[in-house]
């Protein structure tokens, strides 16, 4: 209708400026007079279609501006990490990891290849794995061989290795695991849990993070380094403040989140799994806001309680598969870059919190639940996860 409409009025337009020039100019009228007339006239004909034929444009894209508004702009997407990958509905092939701990019992994920073929079969990506000084189980010193014990667990189970550098206060240790991990493991999580109680406060982690990272870097051009892992997620503002000062900034963003405690039912503890999308999202406003760009985000321990044993309507096989699902899906919504379920098979929580029954090599409902989900999740064509 707009475009019969204006060539109506062009009509108008010529048909009244010649009626006009019938009117005003008899054929008695001087011949120079009657051109000079045309040529006005013409000059404002002139004018009047370039009007129109600029209106034609201009009208319909100043509508679509008003009828469609546009959106907020989203943040640049961010670096991948080394080796991961983004499956199906955008979701970060890194959200299914797990961890390997300190073993406390003797069948576990690094002496059993049962479990860590199960891993591999189910395409589980990334294996948090801990670089101890000394053992906690009998304080003896750490050996080359049980460094590289655990980088093989990581290699046999098919997945990318995410080592933790335990304690970041050892510091000739801690290098010597970067260096003879070379790009077998190419992530690191500096320290872990270092706002504990049991381990050195926030502010001296602070201080070995300056001074060590940068070393670590030079070992290891391409390793990324993460932090700061902590208990508490509110924590990670103070490392934030801290690192913009000092100008040594992560590779990325990590924490813990066990949702339920003691006095939680199993009904209570469920409703509890929301809140993985509620921290993920606050943390991830705080490395945008403090930092001015966004960095890889992750939750590098994840389970429904972190009691030693953990409450016991974790081993209904309904609630953990319900907990589990739920709980990944709720990272899914905020985007979360990387997660390890804690733990896979070390004796953890007294074997509350394992994928896998240490007594006989053999899955747990939470292992099904997960591998359903890398299931749906992950492309046919998804290339192998361990990267060299």
């Amino acid at each position: 209708m707009l475009k019969i409409w204006k060539l109506d009025k062009l009509r108008g337009v010529l048909y009244g400026c010649c009626m006009n020039n019938q009117k005003k100019h008899s054929p008695f009228s001087g011949l120079s007079h009657f051109i000079s007339s045309i040529q006005s006239k013409s000059l404002i004909i002139i004018v009047l279609l370039i009007l129109l034929i600029t209106s034609f444009f201009l009208v319909p894209a100043i509508s679509d501006v008003i009828s469609h508004p546009q959106q907020q702009s989203l943040p640049q997407s961010i670096s991948l990490l080394p080796g991961q990958q983004i499956w199906k509905n955008g979701v970060s092939s890194y959200l299914f990891g797990t961890n390997d701990t300190q073993e406390w019992v003797a069948n576990n994920v690094e002496t059993n290849q049962t479990v860590q073929h199960a891993l591999n079969n189910a395409h589980f990506t990334l294996m948090r794995t801990f670089f101890f000084d000394k053992s906690l189980l009998d304080g003896h010193p750490a050996t080359d061989a049980e460094i590289e014990q655990r980088l093989k667990t990581v290699e046999n189970s098919g997945m990318n290795c995410l080592g933790v550098l335990e304690p970041v206060y050892d510091p000739v240790f801690v290098k010597h695991v970067v260096a003879y991990a070379g790009n077998r493991c190419n992530l690191y999580e500096f320290g872990n849990e270092p706002d504990n109680s049991s381990k050195p406060d926030m502010q001296e982690y602070i201080q070995d993070w300056n001074n060590l990272v940068p070393q670590l870097r030079k070992i290891n051009p391409l390793a990324k380094f993460i932090g700061p892992a902590v208990a508490d997620y509110t924590q990670v503002r103070f490392f934030l403040d801290n690192v913009k000062a000092s100008g040594v900034l992560p590779d990325a963003i990590s924490f813990h989140w066990y949702p339920c405690v003691g006095s939680d039912t199993a009904s209570s503890c469920l409703a509890k799994t929301s809140t993985y999308e509620q921290v993920t999202t606050q943390v991830k406003k705080w490395v945008q806001n403090i930092l001015g760009q966004n960095l890889p985000v992750g939750i590098t321990e994840w389970n429904y309680n972190a009691d030693n044993p953990p409450a016991p309507y974790g081993k209904d096989p309904v609630f953990i598969r319900q907990f589990s699902i739920s709980a990944l899906d709720s990272m899914i919504q905020a985007r979360l870059d990387f997660a390890n379920q804690f733990d896979a098979a070390s004796g953890a929580g007294s074997g509350g919190l394992d994928m896998f029954d240490f007594t006989t090599g053999q899955p747990k409902p939470q292992y099904y639940a997960l591998k359903g989900l890398i299931d749906r999740y992950m492309p046919a064509s998804s290339p192998s996860q361990t990267t060299t």
